[in-house]
C-alpha cells in the first residue's frame, strides 16, 4: 500500500478510485457502526475520501488501513458533534460510558491528553486479546453489545460484564498512574 500512498502524494486521481474500491466497504462499516444510519454513513464516506485526498500529503501514514480507520472514526465523531444539538446518538452513550472513568478535567489539557493516551495504550496492551478486542470494538468502532456477542460466540450479558470489568480495571489503572478519575 506504500504505492497507493505515493500515488496519492503525486495527486493521482486513479489512486483515489482504487482506494475506494479496495477499502470502501471497510470504511463504510466503521462509519455505519458509529453513526447507525446508512444515509449519514454514505455522506460521511464521501467526506472521508475528500479528507484523505486533502491530508495525503502532507501526512504520510505508515499503515494505510489504520489511517483510514482513524479518519473514518474522526469523521463519524464530527458528524455526531454536528448532530448532538438535535438528538442523542448511540456513540454519545458510548462516550458517556467511558467518560465515567476519566474526568472532564483530564481532557482539557494537551499534555495530560498525551499522558492519558500513553496510559490508555499501556492499559490496552496489558489486556487479554479477547478483552482488548471487545473493548476496542465497543469504544473505538462503536460495535453494539449484540454484535460483539455474536462475533465472540457468547451472550450479551457476558460481553456487558466483560466491558464493565474492563472499565473498572481501567479506572483502577488510571488512578494508579496518577489520573484523577
Amino acid at each position: 500500500m506504500a504505492d497507493m500512498i505515493e500515488r496519492l502524494e503525486r495527486r493521482d486521481e486513479e489512486a483515489l478510485v482504487l482506494l475506494r474500491q479496495h477499502y470502501g466497504e471497510y470504511c463504510y462499516s466503521i462509519l455505519f457502526h458509529i453513526l447507525r444510519n446508512h444515509e449519514d454513513a454514505e455522506e460521511a464516506l464521501s467526506d472521508v475520501w475528500l479528507r484523505i485526498w486533502n491530508s495525503i500529503p502532507p501526512a504520510r501514514p505508515k499503515q494505510l488501513r489504520a489511517y483510514l480507520a482513524k479518519t473514518c472514526r474522526n469523521m463519524a465523531l464530527d458528524y455526531i458533534k454536528r448532530d448532538q444539538a438535535k438528538k442523542r446518538s448511540g456513540m454519545t452513550l458510548l462516550l458517556e460510558e467511558i467518560a465515567e472513568v476519566v474526568s472532564d478535567s483530564e481532557w482539557e489539557h494537551k499534555e495530560q491528553n498525551q499522558a492519558l493516551s500513553a496510559a490508555l495504550n499501556s492499559f490496552l496492551h496489558a489486556l487479554r486479546d479477547e478483552e482488548q478486542g471487545v473493548f476496542l470494538r465497543r469504544y473505538w468502532y462503536g460495535a453494539s453489545i449484540d454484535e460483539l456477542a455474536k462475533d465472540y460466540s457468547c451472550s450479551a450479558s457476558k460481553i456487558s460484564g466483560m466491558l464493565f470489568r474492563t472499565r473498572k480495571k481501567l479506572r483502577k489503572y488510571l488512578k494508579k498512574e496518577g489520573f484523577w478519575v
